[in-house]
């Protein structure tokens, strides 16, 4: 009998209060993740069938299942390098999901009747891809990933753009890590490395893919890395790790224009990998993996954060990605931080952030 108690304890303190389940979706590498109006989880990874063939996968999680209840397959003429990527609306029923293929034009599967049909437009070449964002306009823009130097290429719907990127934002020395948002009118590149944080903005005037429309942005020097960011309705808002010294703490700041406001902390912790997202009513959620956990914070406008809060404990989180929706949001993940392998895809829920009282 106290065999059994202490058994049963055991259950009941393996997942502590509040923490999400993890669902178990399928096998490959590198997940992405879109979340739309009605709660529906998008997710797409990259992997290959019994026989070696390599594909992209996509399935919908629906806010209250518990699985995939829709699933497609997409052929690729080569290995698929990572990250996958996923983008819905901004009309009702469009969902994109975006492959990088090694040394092969990269793919669109592009859907108008949420997801039942996808038809492939090839796009330029990508060896991989850090972040895909939708916009400004009917396009896609795409910032490079990967161990070469750091470039952007932005696309039109049905494929025409640069044959590769186009326009070139900092050697690898200067961009261990980049990503891109959208940024009032236009967009903004944040660059990460061991010396400092820069940022490059393009303000919506002129061909996003000549380089003399882009112009430096606001700098932060020192030992930032990781930098992360997220727009919507509050603004945009890039989170970054901040190592100075023995000390290490991740901030967040709002850049308004062309300049930072204040920085707020949100973690004394130092993680490797930070994912941000921002919902359709501005709130704003931050992840990240720390040993076998995933972490997180939120704020609904960005001023005031919450304490980290452990998310999901354990499933031996890598390569997390993050997406917020009107009733709440989910992060997806590979076990694994590297851009190939055969690993356990999983999604976990995020509630919604309760109302004010």
């Amino acid at each position: 009998m106290k065999l059994l108690i202490a058994a049963l304890v055991l259950l009941v303190t393996a997942v502590p209060a509040g923490a999400a389940t993890p669902r178990f979706l399928g096998t490959g590498h590198d997940p992405g993740v879109a979340v739309d109006r009605s709660g529906t989880a998008h997710v797409a990874w990259i992997g290959e069938t019994a026989d070696g063939q390599e594909i992209a996968e996509y399935c919908q999680v629906p806010r209250r299942a518990r699985s995939c209840t829709l699933r497609r397959t997409f052929g690729l003429s080569d290995f698929g390098t990572g990250k996958a990527h996923v983008l819905v609306g901004p009309q009702p029923g469009v969902v994109m999901v975006v492959i990088p293929v090694f040394l092969e034009p990269s793919m669109l599967f592009r859907s108008t009747d949420n997801g039942a049909n996808f038809a492939g437009i090839p796009m330029g070449e990508f060896l991989a891809m850090e972040r895909v964002v939708h916009g400004p306009g009917d396009s896609i823009s795409i910032i490079n990933g990967g161990t070469v130097d750091s470039a952007f290429g932005r696309y039109g719907l049905d494929g025409s753009g640069p044959s590769e990127p186009s326009v070139a934002f900092g050697d690898r020395i200067e961009s261990l890590d980049r990503d891109l948002t959208r940024h009032g009118a236009g967009l903004a590149a944040f660059l990460g490395s061991g010396s400092a944080m820069r940022s490059i903005i393009w303000n919506g005037v002129g061909d996003p893919n000549a380089q003399a429309s882009w112009v430096e942005g606001p700098r932060l020097n020192g030992n930032r890395t990781s930098p992360t960011p997220a727009t919507g309705r509050s603004g945009t808002f890039v989170a970054y790790v901040d190592r100075r010294g023995r000390r290490s703490d991740t901030f967040v700041r709002r850049l308004r224009g062309r300049r930072y406001l204040r920085a707020r902390r949100v973690s004394r912790e130092d993680p490797t990998d930070l994912a941000m997202a921002q919902g359709p009513r501005g709130d704003l959620a931050l992840v990240w993996p720390d040993s076998d956990d995933t972490w997180i914070v939120r704020s609904r406008r960005g001023r005031r954060w919450t304490r980290p809060k452990r998310l999901v404990r354990g499933s031996d989180p890598g390569d997390v990605q993050i997406a917020l929706g009107r009733r709440g949001g989910a992060i997806v993940w590979d076990g694994s931080p590297g851009n190939l392998g055969d690993n356990p895809i999983r999604l976990a829920r995020i509630k919604r952030l309760p109302r004010r009282r």
